[in-house]
């Protein structure tokens, strides 16, 4: 797809929040890069006090129906698709800013009622997570929790998360161990008596659940 002469704003977009075939998909909330321009500023803020939304619809009676649709999720989509198309570029959610998100969602009406199509609305499902890590450029951590949940079932072989969950934790813990390291407060006696996940977590987490996750010392 040819890029636009001048880019506003790259982003990707939350197809898990939408039905198949939706016409207006939001933008997703965690990752969206905004060339700075004060003409831009200030028509988002008269939208924003227009307040134009409408419940159930969206912006303008078009862009919502999904979670975060009212605020920054369906305003940017409202901002960039609506009122200047063809000003911002969506990046591959695979390569940014991913989720490791199931691509397939289920039709829930219509002639289609029960089968399964792409959320993004194409022929062809590309699936984020079969992706290599290598080819990842940021990480959002929904499907895959959090790290400082030290969620053992996100990270097990056999969950369905697979195996891009299991590698985005370990780069994770593999950073804050380098932090550690480099502050000269790498605890040597970290995986002592700790069997959980060792080769995720690091010994980081002594078992399941935010309270069994060694805090960074400040």
């Amino acid at each position: 797809k040819e890029l636009p002469e001048n880019i506003e704003a790259f982003f990707t977009r939350d197809y898990n929040m939408i039905h198949p075939g939706h016409k207006h998909p939001g933008v997703q909330g965690g990752f969206i890069v905004i060339k700075p321009n004060m003409e831009y500023f200030e028509e988002y803020k008269k939208v924003i006090l227009e307040g134009d939304f409408r419940s159930g619809a969206g912006w303008a009676g078009k862009y919502g129906g999904y979670f975060g649709a009212q605020q920054v999720q369906g305003l940017c989509s409202y901002f960039f698709d609506g009122l200047h198309p063809g000003s911002a570029v969506e990046l591959n959610r695979c390569n940014y800013n991913s989720m490791n998100d199931n691509p397939i969602g289920e039709i829930y009406s219509g002639k289609d009622k029960g089968s399964f199509k792409c959320h993004d609305g194409k022929e062809e499902c590309e699936d984020c997570r079969k992706t290599d890590i290598a080819n990842v450029k940021s990480a959002h951590f929904t499907v895959c929790q959090k790290p400082w949940i030290c969620s053992g079932g996100t990270v097990d072989e056999r969950s369905d998360a697979g195996t891009l969950c299991r590698n985005f934790h370990k780069k994770w813990f593999s950073i804050r161990k380098h932090f550690d390291e480099s502050r000269e407060q790498l605890d040597p006696h970290l995986m002592e008596n700790v069997n959980f996940y060792n080769d995720i977590f690091l010994g980081y987490c002594a078992q399941a659940g935010e309270e069994h996750y060694k805090p960074v010392v400040l």
